[in-house]
């Protein structure tokens, strides 16, 4: 993976929008104090979802936007993208180059983006530490970012050193677990409570649901007799009903045919009805246009009479080639025709509308003539050689049309005359038959009506039926049951009463009619009515209620089983994630320190140093850092110079990242305090490690520029923009 852009516009001091490409492995910034190096750092650290304003120096988002000059507009936004070479897979996701970017608004509102999607700031974080890239694992390091892990205690420096060895990742899935496990344990606690509070209630409920049950198997058990007792006193009925229906329905039979015999004629004699009534309508209607035909024929006659007229006029007053208003227009009409053909075939618009406009001209003119009543002026618009070319009347055409008009209206004329004669004879001809239709249909009614007066002793006789029904009704009262739903109960098909009456009834006693056997139904009845009265009457709610409450229970019971389940699963989880992260750590911090201290003799000239791994006394671990000082006995961080705090935070710098070979790192001045043979080596030192990482440096050392291939020069005019130029050192020439 390598760093291939970053693009800044709107970001402090970078009003214009701002591209540093890094095609080397060493690239560095240099500038003046003020002029904007340090804001290339801080647009690097934000749009890797720095959330700190102090660490950005700013009071607000807002202050992180371009805010103008007496030159320059303010900008209502900031944006930042990183452009990252993926070809070796270092992203887990599925792109050969990844865009990280950032925008805030004047509104305060911040938006993150991956390859030009937006995402949310959890999904950037998450990618970064997958990634061994983040803002406390030294990706980015400043003077005073670089002496934090000096100055941070035990506790803080474990965690820089995690997040410089990858992990961090583990670190936000352990933290995820615990909150889920305190989650699952809150959770837990009150399902238990619930299932604590719910249990009594239970218990209550099911010696209610028992009792309840209990009765309801009596209610059966009368419920059987009670169907037993009423099905064999209405056996009877039954069989007196189906043997009455059986007769009723081939009567029916006949009714039927009777019936559809007469709706047929019915049907017939009102379509018959309908059609004349068609046919008048149909008369109207054809009388109707036969009139409008003949209005019309008297119209054209008469306007053929006119053209005729005109025809003579003309052949009279056109006589020797004498000019008359007629011609004159005739002749000008065809020239108008001609004129409008030839502008059809015009492309140019303008031509089109000139040359329609003259033709307008020249009929407002001769319609003011005419209003003028300024006769002479028309006959001037055409010459006497035009009208030699015109030796018939202009209205010959005219009547030649009207007279095939008439023609055709005649002929319409006559159609229609010859339709309404067949229309009024087919009328006269149903008219004739009207009286013996008539007589059919009545004749069909009365054998109907015969058939249904004889059917009605069936009627009379289901009426007998229904008043044993009403005795037996009143008897099924008293027992609290109800007629017609008891015979749904029993439903059987009354044509086949005779064959499965037995099994109906489901009667396995003696001959049911027996007096005795009524009796012994009828005394088990009244027992069995007895216990249910000492019972008593029970809420059927109480059932639901048990039903519902037990299904809580079970669901409750159930869910506390889950979560101690995942909460056995998530202490696994924390208990793997602690030992590899306490694995993976001890590695990495023996090769931190074996690569500490090489790097410590190297830039002290001797010496040594050592990171060791603590316990604490709130159980938690940490990282101390024990160095000694050729030449001094110097052993506390606190008691060393401001260049040897340099020196120890170079020193430890260039461990972390030979340990873990972080992709890129931006460093901003943390050879500052360094000397010149200090920096000399510091230079050194970063010319080997950029053989595996790719570095971009803000600096003012001479030294370190030499290492560099590219070198970007920020400078800043008097619009307080920051500017760039920039300079390959591998293309210049020696």
């Amino acid at each position: 993976m390598r760093l291939k852009k970053l693009e800044i516009s709107g970001f402090k001091s970078f009003a214009n929008k701002t591209a540093l490409e890094f095609p080397a492995a060493v690239s560095a910034v240099v500038g003046p104090n003020g002029s904007g190096k340090s804001n290339v750092v801080d647009s690097v650290r934000w749009v890797l979802g720095e959330q700190s304003l102090k660490s950005l120096r700013s009071k607000s988002g807002v202050d992180l936007i371009w805010a103008g000059s007496a030159e320059k507009s303010a900008q209502g936004k900031a944006s930042v993208f990183l452009h990252f070479d993926n070809k070796d897979g270092f992203f887990p996701i599925d792109f050969e180059e990844v865009s990280i970017g950032r925008k805030v608004y004047r509104d305060g509102a911040n938006e993150y983006y991956l390859n030009g999607s937006q995402v949310r700031l959890k999904d950037i974080a998450e990618l970064l530490a997958r990634s061994k890239l983040g803002l406390r694992g030294h990706s980015i390091v400043n003077q005073g970012s670089a002496d934090e892990i000096l100055r941070a205690d035990a506790v803080e420096r474990r965690s820089i050193l995690e997040e410089a060895l990858g992990l961090r990742e583990f670190q936000l899935k352990k933290s995820e677990a615990e909150a889920k496990l305190l989650e699952t344990g809150a959770n837990l606690r009150q399902t238990a409570s619930l299932i604590s509070e719910i249990f009594p209630h239970l218990r209550s409920l099911k010696r209610q649901v028992e009792k309840f049950q209990k009765r309801e198997a009596l209610i059966n058990d009368l419920d059987n007799l009670e169907n037993k007792f009423f099905k064999i006193k209405i056996r009877e009925i039954l069989a007196e009903r189906d043997d009455n229906r059986k007769a009723q329905r081939e009567t029916g039979f006949k009714i039927a045919a009777a019936k559809e015999n007469f709706e047929a004629k019915e049907k017939f004699f009102g379509d018959q009805l309908a059609q004349i009534s068609q046919g008048g309508r149909e008369t109207g209607r054809v009388e109707s246009d036969l009139e409008e035909l003949n209005a019309r024929w008297r119209d054209i006659a008469r306007e053929l009479g006119r053209v005729e007229g005109l025809v003579e006029s003309a052949k009279k007053n056109n006589a020797g080639n004498v000019k008359t208003t007629e011609t004159v227009l005739a002749i000008k009409i065809k020239y108008w025709a001609k004129r409008l053909n030839a502008i059809l075939e015009l492309s140019d618009g303008a031509a089109i509308k000139e040359a329609v406009k003259n033709i307008a001209l020249e009929i407002g003119t001769i319609g003011d003539y005419f209003e003028r009543n300024e006769i002479s002026k028309i006959l001037l618009l055409a010459d006497l050689a035009d009208f030699e070319k015109e030796s018939e009347s202009p209205y010959e055409a005219d009547r030649e049309n009207l007279k095939m008009k008439l023609a055709k209206i005649e002929n319409d004329i006559k159609k229609k005359k010859e339709g309404l004669l067949k229309i009024r004879s087919e009328e006269a001809e149903w008219r004739g038959r009207y009286l013996d239709v008539q007589k059919e249909l009545e004749t069909a009614r009365r054998e109907y009506l015969s058939i249904r007066e004889a059917a009605r002793n069936f009627d009379l006789i289901e009426e007998k039926i229904k008043l044993r029904e009403a005795d037996i009704k009143s008897e099924m009262w008293s027992s609290d049951k109800n007629y017609d739903d008891f015979c749904k109960t029993i439903s059987f098909a009354t044509a086949d009463f005779n064959n499965n009456n037995n099994e109906v009834l489901n009667v396995a006693e003696p001959a049911p009619l027996e007096t005795g056997f009524l009796t012994g139904l009828e005394n088990k009845i009244i027992k069995l009515r007895r216990e249910i009265a000492d019972i008593g009457s029970i809420d059927k709610e109480i059932m639901r209620e048990y039903e519902e409450t037990e299904k809580r229970h079970e669901f409750l019971t159930a869910e506390s089983a889950d979560l101690n389940g995942a909460i056995k699963s998530l202490e696994s989880l924390i208990s793997d994630l602690t030992e590899r992260i306490g694995n993976d750590f001890k590695i990495g911090l023996a090769k931190i320190n074996e690569e500490f201290n090489h790097y410590f003799r190297l830039m002290f000239g001797g010496g040594s140093s050592r990171l060791s791994l603590v316990d604490l006394e709130n159980g938690s671990s940490g990282v101390i850092i024990n160095v000694s000082v050729p030449q001094k006995k110097v052993k506390d961080l606190n008691l060393l110079s401001g260049g040897e705090r340099s020196l120890v935070s170079a020193a430890l710098l260039f461990a972390i990242v030979s340990a873990s070979r972080p992709p890129f790192l931006i460093l901003d001045e943390v050879d500052a305090a360094l000397d010149e043979n200090n920096a000399a080596r510091f230079a050194k030192v970063l010319k080997d490690l950029a053989e595996k990482t790719q570095f971009i440096l803000i600096t003012h050392n001479r030294a370190t520029m030499e290492i560099a291939d590219i070198l970007y020069g920020v400078t800043m005019a008097g619009d307080g923009v920051s500017k760039l130029l920039s300079l390959k050192l591998q293309d210049a020439v020696v």
